[in-house]
């Protein structure tokens, strides 16, 4: 059965289900405030990591996440190279394996989103075994397919890396149904669209091409841009759905007391330098604190404390600054992934 037969008859018998899933490509979770207000002190450390549950974690869906048998899964390593691997489950896992943190963020998340998350993900690298394969030198780049018909690629450069890799654990957890179980690819500072879950086949290819999202007007090189994304005003959590906050003036959370206004940051290949919040649609800005991760792919976790003096309706923004570049204001090419600013609307009442 080929892939539009496939999806015809997934239309048909789903109740169409995996309509939803081929328009709205991800889907977001309830997600809970980032911080407790005990971190408005700022002598108290932001955590060195933040990882979020599974039960929160955004999914993206190309058809009906794929039921893979563990014992049947496969992957096959073929087309111009030398000699061709078909790879199990056990071979994959008896190659040595390693844990990392790495945010994932969906190509459509817009700005200020729900569509990001952070786990920590145990797999082993991509990269010996195709060497195995002996991948021949007039090779541009690999198509990666996953068991839903999903196709995707990536240059020769992008795959053939020390930090790309097969996973098979989210947050010492085995991948459920919905994240790619029983195998994935990761491939860093890619946005989700680049690394296909149920990974069950790359191939080698010596002329480009483009997969289904691209062919739909998605970002080909679907690389993640510097941006910061407020998550959090006092206790209140907000995203691109939930950004109009009142705060009252008493209380145990009252602005008299200081607001904490907290969130991420995320680069595809740098260091997150620096991340400014205005409190004044971006009149003046400052500084907030923020940690250090190790591995530029791994979100950076920011904070600011605002002591406001007087009532009123107040506008906040957040941006990053990385070692590349400095997150604009405004960006209208969605489809390249969203690196705006969300206006985040706050009422401090009297």
């Amino acid at each position: 059965m080929n892939r539009r037969k496939l999806l015809k008859h997934l239309l048909q018998t789903s109740g169409g289900l995996v309509a939803v899933s081929l328009i709205g490509g991800c889907q977001s979770r309830t997600i809970e405030p980032l911080f407790l207000l005990s971190l408005l002190n700022p002598e108290t450390p932001l955590p060195d990591h933040l990882i979020t549950p599974l039960d929160e974690f955004y999914v993206q869906s190309y058809a009906l996440p794929s039921t893979v048998e563990a014992d049947k899964w496969q992957l096959k390593i073929k087309g111009a190279v030398e000699k061709p691997l078909t790879l199990t489950l056990e071979n994959v896992l008896q190659a040595p394996q390693e844990d990392f943190h790495l945010t994932m963020e969906c190509i459509g998340n817009p700005a200020g989103g729900n569509l990001i998350g952070n786990a920590l993900w145990t797999g082993t690298p991509l990269l010996p075994f195709l060497r195995q394969a002996n991948v021949r030198s007039d090779v541009q780049e690999f198509a990666l397919k996953g068991a839903d018909w999903y196709e995707t690629t990536l240059p020769v450069a992008d795959i053939m890396r020390a930090d790309v890799r097969l996973v098979h654990q989210m947050n010492k957890e085995p991948l459920t149904a919905a994240h790619g179980y029983p195998m994935r690819l990761i491939v860093p500072g890619h946005y989700g669209q680049k690394q296909p879950k149920w990974i069950v086949e790359i191939e080698a290819i010596t002329k480009p091409k483009t997969g289904f999202w691209e062919n739909q007007g998605w970002s080909n090189t679907a690389e993640i841009p510097t941006h910061a994304l407020m998550r959090q005003v006092q206790d209140t959590r907000v995203w691109n759905r939930q950004h109009q906050v009142n705060v009252s003036r008493d209380g145990e959370s009252g602005w008299q007391k200081g607001i904490l206004l907290a969130g991420v940051a995320l680069d595809r290949s740098s260091s997150i330098q620096t991340i400014e919040v205005s409190t004044d649609n971006g009149i003046s800005w400052s500084r907030a604190n923020q940690n250090r991760p190790n591995s530029p792919h791994e979100w950076t976790l920011w904070r600011y404390l605002w002591k406001p003096q007087q009532p009123g309706n107040y506008t906040l923004l957040a941006r990053a600054t990385s070692d590349r570049q400095q997150q604009p204001l405004e960006d209208s090419n969605g489809k390249d992934g969203s690196s705006g600013i969300l206006n985040i609307q706050v009422t401090l009442q009297t």
